[in-house]
């Protein structure tokens, strides 16, 4: 599996969690919205689910991410969770730009 590559401080792209230890701090290096890259090429958009989020085994869940709250949901946004992992409403996550079986766009 993939991991962060960009050098900021936060939870690692497959971390599934309802908030990162750093996120509670007035100008914390991480929050909602942040973007990082991981090694394999792949986008990850850091967001809070705003609902419950069935798994999907290979590819994860497609989700789309509103903005600016960074929330996300299931829809057709060309996002997706982690593969076979369930999120529930509140919690943390890194979504990838693409399927997370796919070759980077």
């Amino acid at each position: 599996m993939p991991f962060r590559i960009t050098p900021s401080l936060g939870p690692d792209v497959e971390q599934v969690g309802p908030l990162y230890y750093d996120n509670e701090q007035p100008g914390a290096s991480y929050q909602l919205g942040s973007v990082v890259f991981g090694s394999d090429g792949g986008e990850y958009h850091y967001v809070q689910a705003s609902a419950n989020i069935a798994a999907t085994a290979n590819t994860g869940t497609e989700v789309i991410i509103t903005f600016p709250a960074n929330t996300v949901a299931a829809g057709s946004g060309g996002f997706y969770t982690k593969p076979a992992t369930a999120i529930t409403a509140g919690q943390r996550i890194h979504v990838r730009r693409g399927a997370w079986n796919a070759v980077p766009a």
